[in-house]
C-alpha cells in the first residue's frame, strides 16, 4: 500500500472455527447444535468494505500521479486526510476483530488455553505476507516496504494478545505510545544516515523514502484503541450497544463482501489498477 493502510482486514474472525476443538474433555464429539453459531456483525464488515474502497480510490490517485503525470498532490490536504481514514479504519478495525475472533473462540472453548497461540499465528500470517510483498518491492527495484501496513498489523496482532480484555491497560498504553510517537516526531530524532532497523519505531534514517510506512508506537496506539473499543462494545462477542440490522439493506451487502475478502483485495489491488491503466495507455512504466 503506498502510503495507506490497508487490512487488511486481515484480522477477520473467520478463523473461529479453527479455534474450536473438536470434542469435549471425554472425548466425545460434540455435535453441531452444540457449537455457538458464527455471527458476524454487519456494521463491522461493512466499515472495513468502505475502506476498502477508499483505499482502491486513494491508490487509483497514487499511481495517476505517479506513473501518469497526474498533478495532485496527495500528502497535504483533502487527499492527506481521505488517507488518514483509510489507515486508521483498517489499523482500528483489526484491533476490533482480533477481539472478537478471541472472545468468540474462548466462549466456544470454554478457556482460554492455545488461544495465545492460535492469536500469535493469525499475526504471523499476516506478518510473513508483508515481508513476501517487502522482499518484491527490493527485488523489483521498487521503494522499499521496510515497516508497511502489514507488517505493523501482523506485529500488533502479535502484541494485542498481552491486552486482551484488559481496556484500562490497554488505553494506557495507547496514550503513551501515541504521545510517544509524536514526542520522537517533535523532537526530529533521527537515525544515522544507512541506519534501517530503528525505521519501525518512527526513527527514520536523513532522506527515508518508502512505499509504504506505518511506524509502530503511533499506529500501534491506533491498534490498541481497537482492542479498547472491541473489548468495550463486543464484551463476550456480543454486542453491547442496539443498532438497527442494516446487513440486508443495499449497499451493506455488498460493503460486507468488500470487507470479508479485504487481505485478498489488499494483496491484488494495485497490480490489477497498473494492469489496467497500462492497458488504457492511461499511464506509462
Amino acid at each position: 500500500m503506498a502510503a495507506t493502510a490497508q487490512r487488511n482486514s486481515l484480522e477477520n474472525y473467520d478463523e473461529l472455527e479453527k479455534m474450536a476443538p473438536p470434542g469435549n474433555d471425554t472425548g466425545e464429539t460434540i455435535p453441531p447444535a452444540a457449537t455457538p453459531a458464527v455471527t458476524r456483525f454487519w456494521e463491522v464488515d461493512s466499515w472495513r468494505g468502505v475502506a476498502i474502497i477508499t483505499m482502491v480510490i486513494f491508490h487509483l490517485m497514487f499511481d495517476l500521479r505517479n506513473f501518469g503525470g497526474l498533478p495532485v498532490v496527495l500528502h497535504e490536504g483533502f487527499w492527506f486526510y481521505f488517507q488518514r481514514f483509510t489507515a486508521t479504519s483498517f489499523i482500528t478495525l483489526a484491533g476490533v476483530s482480533i477481539v472478537l475472533s478471541y472472545n468468540r473462540a474462548l466462549s466456544i472453548r470454554g478457556s482460554a488455553d492455545g488461544l495465545a497461540w492460535k492469536v500469535a499465528r493469525r499475526g504471523l500470517h499476516i506478518l510473513g505476507i508483508g515481508l513476501i510483498l517487502s522482499l518484491v518491492m527490493r527485488v523489483a527495484g521498487l521503494p522499499p516496504i521496510d515497516f508497511g501496513v502489514l507488517h505493523l498489523i501482523g506485529t500488533s496482532i502479535i502484541c494485542s494478545i498481552l491486552f486482551l480484555n484488559r481496556r484500562w491497560l490497554t488505553l494506557s498504553v495507547a496514550a503513551v505510545l501515541y504521545a510517544l510517537s509524536y514526542i520522537l516526531q517533535f523532537m526530529n530524532v533521527q537515525a544515522p544516515a544507512g541506519v534501517s532497523w530503528l525505521v519501525p519505531l518512527g526513527i527514520e534514517p536523513p532522506g527515508y523514502y518508502y512505499s509504504d510506512y506505518f511506524p509502530f508506537p503511533h499506529w500501534f496506539a491506533v491498534f490498541l484503541i481497537g482492542v479498547f473499543v472491541g473489548t468495550v462494545f463486543y464484551e463476550d462477542g456480543a454486542r453491547k450497544l442496539p443498532l438497527p440490522d442494516f446487513g440486508g439493506v443495499f449497499p451493506f451487502p455488498v460493503l460486507q463482501f468488500l470487507g470479508r475478502h479485504s487481505l485478498v483485495i489488499y494483496v491484488i489491488h494495485q497490480p490489477i489498477l497498473v494492469g489496467l491503466l497500462l492497458l488504457t495507455g492511461t499511464i506509462t512504466l
